[in-house]
């Protein structure tokens, strides 16, 4: 797959569902249209300091990726355009969005889903970020994974001119 100028080359075929491309797929969850940045990140994230929003919005973007991943191989072929455009509908509606934000506090109440990436587990435990045993937050793994969200979150609207800095 190639990207000029933002716009997504959907005619390169991708091999046999059997030698799949897990780096084409990423290609593609990165390759996100001017209109999905504005449209989802901004529905998600209200601020510099909306921290649910944050998780939200890569909730929204692993997502996307496992959607990627799975068109790809049921269909031996990349999303086109139209597609993509319906994938981001879906996900844009207002329930949805209150959904992710919904599902990111909760996760950070230590109350998130554990979404095992085997194929053998397709269930939700209600694990989060608790201990096992006296159900505690990992607090520095928790604040580590806060400070790369926000830091990631801030470098993606400083690229995109979401904000100036």
């Amino acid at each position: 797959m190639s990207e000029a100028g933002g716009i997504l080359d959907t005619t390169t075929k991708m091999p046999e569902a059997g030698s799949f491309d897990l780096s084409r797929a990423a290609a593609a969850a990165a390759a996100d249209s001017e209109a999905e940045r504005n449209t989802v990140f901004g529905s998600l994230v209200t601020g510099d300091a909306d921290i649910v929003g944050l998780v939200a919005y890569s909730i929204y973007k692993q997502n996307k990726h496992d959607w990627l991943v799975a068109f790809t191989k049921s269909k031996a072929r990349e999303p086109n355009d139209a597609e993509l455009t319906s994938y981001i509908i879906g996900e844009s509606t207002p329930r949805r969005l209150a959904t992710y934000r919904h599902l990111a506090q909760a996760t950070l109440d230590g109350r998130g889903p554990e979404v095992s990436a085997s194929p053998s587990n397709q269930g939700f435990s209600l694990g989060g970020v608790r201990t096992a045993q006296s159900g505690a937050v990992n607090q520095p793994l928790l604040w580590f994974g806060l400070t790369l969200i926000v830091l990631v979150g801030a470098y993606l609207a400083a690229r995109y001119g979401l904000i100036k800095i």
